[in-house]
């Protein structure tokens, strides 16, 4: 999914007009402290996928997206990690974005009329519906084992911060792939992490034309709470 770059898209609601002067903000606190050691050519995806299959390993992972669409990342992700035991879930409502995103991008973009990708593989599974619905009740009837792998493709500062403060509750410890990192998802991992006692590193990131950050791998975990 193309970047938007807040310092230059029209904002198109109040909360835009808010969240778009945080980006900034949320990329020292969060980001610039910690950066990933690893740099992938702008833009490259698979090459990020394959950083974080080399540093799991092919392992009887749990894989969970959070935005599929198509499922491009998906089967990515499927191919590089070809154990047996590991499953791999993706979670979408398959009808589009919720909410506005960006100019452009109203609601109900990126939607499939309902249709799930079509894959080939017994481990892998889709669960359809909005995340606020599916996500807890997914987590509470299902025993997340081995090494997690989640995959934050939701756009949407909200959707975001919904499945991060989620995922501390069920999750206490897992890699992660931010699909998006700026702006949005940025700052939900900015006022995540203000609000949630975690400790996150990241790995590896493509950069966008400014040398910002766009997509991140990296690895979370949940600690006790100490004003």
């Amino acid at each position: 999914m193309a970047a938007t770059d807040p310092t230059s898209a029209e904002p198109a609601e109040d909360f835009s007009e808010l969240i778009h002067p945080l980006y900034s903000r949320a990329l020292q606190v969060v980001y610039q402290p910690r950066p990933a050691p690893i740099v992938v050519p702008q833009d490259n995806k698979a090459e990020l996928y394959t950083v974080a299959r080399d540093t799991i390993g092919d392992r009887a992972i749990t894989y969970l997206e959070f935005g599929v669409h198509e499922g491009w990342s998906f089967l990515e992700i499927l191919r590089r990690f070809a154990h047996p035991d590991a499953r791999f879930t993706g979670f979408d409502s398959f009808e589009g974005l919720p909410e506005l995103f960006t100019s452009g991008m109203d609601r109900g973009h990126f939607s499939t009329a309902g249709k799930t990708p079509s894959v080939a593989d017994w481990r892998a599974s889709f669960v359809k519906g909005w995340f606020q619905n599916t996500v807890p009740m997914f987590l509470a009837m299902n025993r997340i084992t081995g090494p997690v792998l989640v995959h934050f493709d939701a756009d949407l500062y909200s959707s975001t911060l919904f499945l991060l403060t989620t995922l501390w509750h069920h999750v206490p410890e897992y890699f992660f792939i931010f699909d998006e990192f700026q702006p949005f998802e940025n700052v939900a991992m900015y006022d995540f992490t203000r609000a949630y006692p975690v400790r996150f590193e990241f790995i590896a990131c493509t950069q966008d034309e400014h040398r910002r950050p766009q997509q991140l791998f990296g690895r979370m975990r949940r600690i006790e709470f100490a004003p």
